[in-house]
């Protein structure tokens, strides 16, 4: 990465949360992480950590950790502010945006020196389409990138996990003996993964798969994300049949692949369910929210492991993957569903995919290895050499352009 010719100073503002400086630090981006940039042009960081903290009442939206001269530096055009949200990616929620435009103009903050940092490709888009030119949107995705780090071969773990990943042991398709089988994890209680599981129930594939799924139990701390026993309309009128007597089959007590440790999908791969596995179905974060385009790092440890894969995930999730460097198994996988941008009318599709792989899979599983091993083994070896490399060209090398764009000339740009 080229040395731009002014300084980029990183400014932080908040205690904690500072993903975007810490993730250009471990990359090795010429930047500089000071509390007193002086009369420098300089980037403030204000970590957003939760996307509606920016609607919220208190803190002004988070915009009190600002000073007096952070502000004054931003009406000036001596500051840009970047609203760090490169741990999420969420939709366009207007009374949230509306609530950070009314606090910027209090505090006579042009809205064009804000960066909104997220992970979500759209964003920006839709943002556009509803209130024209204001806030810049960047993409930057922390997660992802932090697995990439602790994958590769040479760079080993940042931050979390502390342990380099252990592959001793591990290769796809190594078990040969005993039934074809395929690993679904699941943790958030979110609407697609109830319907996934349950659709495993009706067609019979629990039997054949190795499935976490924590319910509504106590045991489950993210059990609250959706009350399961009222459903959006949307949802009752595409796929209320199969959510019908749901407090007759919802789990109440988490259902772990290691009863022991449990799944931990952000800090952990477990190579062991991996490797007792011939296909994976990818239970994404995203489905139903409208306008997200993101993978987050349950997408790139699937991949990354080298089993076909499923992606149960928003739009474009395996274009996106491609993108990335890896195969996505075209041949033996029919990812028809990938670009449906209607959760609706792509869910089926998704279902559909499964069940095809799945059958192709059960019928012949040694020729199922034998068409998927050049592909599986390549993206093993892309994750331990070649991933880290192409997110620092695709997502990390272009931000740090940007700020060298600010730094040397005051402009932001999209």
């Amino acid at each position: 990465m080229s040395r731009p010719s002014s300084e980029i100073l990183l400014v932080p503002r908040g205690e904690a949360g500072h993903f975007l400086p810490a993730a250009l630090g471990w990359m090795g981006a010429p930047i500089t992480v000071t509390a007193d940039p002086g009369a420098a042009r300089h980037a403030l960081c204000l970590p957003v950590l939760d996307f509606v903290r920016l609607g919220f009442p208190e803190a002004n939206g988070r915009l009190d950790l600002l000073t007096a001269g952070d502000v004054e530096n931003l009406r000036t055009g001596r500051a840009a502010l970047l609203l760090d949200l490169s741990n999420e990616g969420p939709g366009l929620h207007a009374p949230t945006f509306e609530a950070l435009h009314r606090n910027l103009d209090g505090l006579g903050i042009p809205r064009g020196r804000v960066v909104l940092v997220s992970q979500n490709r759209l964003l920006r888009l839709d943002y556009e389409r509803l209130y024209g030119e204001g806030l810049r949107f960047w993409t930057f995705e922390f997660f992802p990138l932090q697995v990439a780090l602790w994958l590769d071969a040479e760079a080993g773990p940042r931050l979390f996990p502390e342990h380099p990943l252990d592959r001793i042991g591990y290769a796809p398709f190594a078990r040969t003996t005993g039934p074809a089988r395929f690993l679904c994890q699941n943790a958030a209680l979110r609407w697609h993964r109830v319907l996934l599981y349950r659709w495993f129930q009706l067609n019979g594939l629990d039997r054949d798969g190795l499935i976490s799924f924590h319910g509504i139990g106590t045991d489950n701390p993210k059990a609250g994300g959706i009350n399961v026993f009222h459903r959006p309309p949307e949802i009752e009128a595409a796929f209320g049949p199969m959510l019908a007597d749901i407090e007759t089959w919802i789990p109440r007590q988490a259902q772990r692949i290691d009863a022991d440790q449990g799944t931990d999908m952000v800090l952990t791969l477990d190579t062991q369910a991996y490797g007792e596995c011939d296909l994976t179905v990818i239970s994404e974060t995203d489905f139903f929210e409208p306008g997200v385009e993101r993978i987050t790092e349950k997408s790139l440890k699937a991949a990354a492991i080298g089993l076909p894969f499923v992606t149960v995930g928003a739009p474009r999730a395996v274009a996106r993957l491609s993108e990335l460097g890896f195969h996505t198994f075209e041949g033996l996988i029919d990812h028809a569903y990938d670009p449906i941008a209607d959760p609706i009318e792509r869910l089926p599709q998704v279902f559909r995919a499964i069940a095809r792989a799945w059958a192709d899979c059960k019928a012949d599983r040694p020729a199922w290895h034998r068409r998927a091993r050049e592909q599986a083994e390549a993206n093993v070896a892309h994750a331990r050499s070649g991933l880290l490399r192409q997110l620092d060209r695709v997502m990390v090398a272009p931000l740090v352009a940007r700020l060298a764009r600010f730094a040397e000339t005051g402009a932001i740009v999209p």
